[in-house]
């Protein structure tokens, strides 16, 4: 199981890739933030991470009154997938993305919980963050086809959201290295 310290590694890995990315992409950054929002194949392949990730959830909460209906639990993600990929087709890519923000703070806040390090709540704000954003990406989608739009017209502003990945991504680690080993 995945302590505090491997947690800040890998999410400060998952943001300083895409930080340099946007930092030293340039041309194929910008055709890549353009073409994200209503990408087909990255949501329905995002669609299927957060909907796998919600039966995982669902599966892993201790409420009685679901045991009956666990058994079902991967017909009913396999009916979802394509439903979500018809219906919300649209967006896809950030809905997904959202979903997938929204779950995986689960499983970090309950690694947080017990650790001994005040630092641990490095973690749970990014945990926090992610639950917002994760909301707004699902409730919004069109939030983040302009912010996506913005960041690919404008080299500063793709520089910029570079560069704070970066070193947010770069402090996570720090964190893990230095506090919470």
């Amino acid at each position: 199981m995945p302590t505090p310290f491997h947690w800040s590694l890998m999410l400060g890995t998952l943001l300083i890739v895409p930080g340099v990315f946007l930092l030293v992409g340039g041309r194929h950054a910008a055709a890549a933030l353009q073409h994200f929002p209503r990408s087909v194949w990255t949501g329905r392949l995002l669609a299927v991470l957060a909907w796998a990730g919600a039966g995982w959830a669902v599966w892993a909460m201790p409420l009685s009154f679901l045991d009956p209906f666990k058994r079902y639990l991967p017909l009913v993600v396999l009916v979802c997938i394509p439903l979500s990929w018809y219906w919300l087709d649209d967006l896809l890519a950030c809905r997904a993305w959202g979903g997938i923000l929204m779950l995986f703070p689960a499983p970090l806040l309950l690694v947080c919980r017990a650790h001994p390090s005040s630092w641990r709540l490095v973690l749970v704000g990014v945990a926090y963050l992610a639950l917002i954003k994760g909301m707004i990406f699902m409730l919004y989608p069109w939030y983040v086809r302009r912010a996506c739009h913005a960041a690919a017209r404008s080299p500063a502003l793709r520089l910029t959201g570079g560069a704070v990945s970066l070193l947010i991504g770069a402090g996570l680690i720090a964190t893990g290295l230095l506090a919470l080993r």
